[in-house]
């Protein structure tokens, strides 16, 4: 199992919170999946779109560092919850798929 930090976990996996208005980074550590010269290529990020939202998560930059993707996330409707998958290809030719969900979430006080 990756290292989890900040993340929560219920019966449909693991997710986090997030304000409609942070824009943050998030990252994975696969350091678990690759071994010895075997690192991490690519990293692809993805959103699943949620039918008639009017301010979805959007992906801006992202990078790999060593065994870590990680992929900066900004907006997001207060009340929705979406699907973040990252897809890594290794220098070896391997793929693998990781996803997590982020809850949106009013945090003003």
């Amino acid at each position: 199992m990756a290292t989890l930090t900040g993340y929560l976990r219920d019966r449909e996996g693991v997710y986090i919170d997030k304000d409609p208005e942070a824009e943050l980074d998030y990252s994975l550590d696969w350091s678990e999946y690759t071994s010895g010269s075997d690192t991490i290529a690519t990293a692809t990020w993805s959103i699943d779109a949620i039918s008639g939202d009017s301010d979805p998560l959007t992906t801006g930059a992202s990078s790999i560092t060593s065994d870590i993707t990680t992929v900066v996330i900004s907006g997001g409707t207060a009340g929705n919850i979406y699907t973040v998958r990252c897809l890594v290809t290794t220098t070896e030719g391997n793929t693998d798929r990781r996803s997590f969900r982020i809850s949106v979430k009013n945090r003003s006080l």
